[in-house]
């Protein structure tokens, strides 16, 4: 069992010694929202049949998925998901030779749009359920409707008020032939300012796992060596815990979020305890600069939600869970997280983090190093 080498109640004490006003220190900041995995879609073993995505969405409108979350996400200024499917009317690609092919027709792009949603991570395993043609009709639909992707080689791009944060994003079957590529072009990006600041996207971990494995770690700690100011990453479909690596969050896995996948809740054995897929978690992170976009820290917070409001039965439609609700979500995320998380406040539903400063003083940071 690995140790943490610096207690959480030093890190809060080495955010109050180093931003007197509540992280308001700085000049220019950037509110980033993330989910889990999104298939706005439906399997094709279960296209259109009864209490499948496809029927709530003939049933039940575009609106209806992500209607809990449309405050939230309207109030920030990006929100992330990842797209784990494809969007295309073509179904002469699909890869029958999968157990599971997302899909939803180009519309669904609508279900997109009826919130604030921002950008698309691509790098899954289903983005090739219907072939390079359904890959290639996905990005279109999001580029025809003023979305951004970004997967693989392709990064991403988000500005505001002269900031620049710039989505890498690889999956677990790329990761072995990307990763030199990956850690040299985050150096470089921030080496010539081309960004001022980062994140990585991962895609990987064992399915229904609730721990996350070393491949992830590697991928966090590799990435944040490079330059890397926040890690998220999905896949496992159920949520796990939380680092910091060089004052840098890392978010091991999210869950999933609207996932039109399975029409049911699904409970796993995983080692000691059974997980859920019930469970998912929202990341908010607020990074902030100087007037001259010089990165100087960040605070995230975690809303616990389930990802539907009638289990075991999955509608869809995911909420914010708080009070008693929440405490479960909550304590699969600490399972796996190495330090004690600050208390989850039940009356607002939601964990906040501490903020963490770029530079913070010598003795109080908190970096992979101090992990043994």
């Amino acid at each position: 069992m690995r140790k943490i080498g610096v207690t959480l109640t030093a890190l809060l004490l080495a955010a109050v010694l180093l931003i007197p006003a509540g992280a308001g220190a700085a000049d220019k900041t950037v509110l980033l929202t993330f989910t889990g995995d999104c298939t706005i879609g439906s399997d094709s073993s279960t296209y259109g049949r009864p209490r499948s995505f496809v029927e709530a969405a003939e049933t039940k409108g575009y609106d209806y998925f992500f209607a809990n979350f449309k405050d939230l996400f309207a109030q920030d200024d990006c929100t992330v998901i990842n797209l784990e499917g494809v969007l295309t009317d073509h179904t002469g690609d699909e890869q029958r030779n999968k157990t599971y092919r997302f899909r939803g027709p180009r519309d669904y792009v609508n279900i997109i749009k009826s919130v604030s949603i921002e950008a698309c991570c691509l790098a899954n395993n289903h983005t090739y359920d219907f072939g390079a043609q359904g890959l290639k009709w996905t990005k279109a639909t999001l580029e025809e409707n003023n979305i951004g992707w970004f997967m693989l080689y392709d990064t991403w791009d988000f500005v505001k008020d002269g900031i620049r944060i710039r989505f890498f994003a690889v999956d677990s079957r790329n990761l072995g032939q990307m990763f030199s590529w990956l850690k040299t072009e985050i150096a470089r990006v921030k080496e010539a300012k081309e960004a001022d600041a980062v994140v990585a996207v991962f895609h990987g971990g064992m399915e229904y796992g609730a721990w996350h494995e070393e491949a992830q770690q590697r991928f966090a700690e590799a990435t944040v060596g490079s330059g890397a100011d926040l890690v998220i990453m999905h896949h496992p479909h159920v949520v796990q815990g939380i680092d910091i690596i060089n004052q840098r969050t890392v978010c091991y896995s999210l869950g999933n979020f609207v996932f039109g996948g399975n029409n049911e809740i699904r409970e796993e054995p995983s080692r000691y305890v059974t997980v859920t897929s019930l469970y998912s978690i929202v990341v908010q992170a607020e990074l902030h600069f100087s007037e001259d976009g010089t990165y100087t820290g960040q605070q995230v917070t975690l809303y616990p939600a389930y990802i539907s409001g009638d289990p075991p039965n999955n509608d869809y439609q995911p909420r914010p869970v708080k009070g008693e609700e929440g405490l479960p979500v909550v304590m699969a995320v600490q399972r796996d997280t190495t330090f004690e998380l600050p208390v989850y406040d039940e009356d607002t539903g939601k964990v906040v983090m501490p903020y963490l400063s770029a530079k913070p003083a010598e003795s109080n940071t908190v970096t992979t190093e101090a992990v043994k």
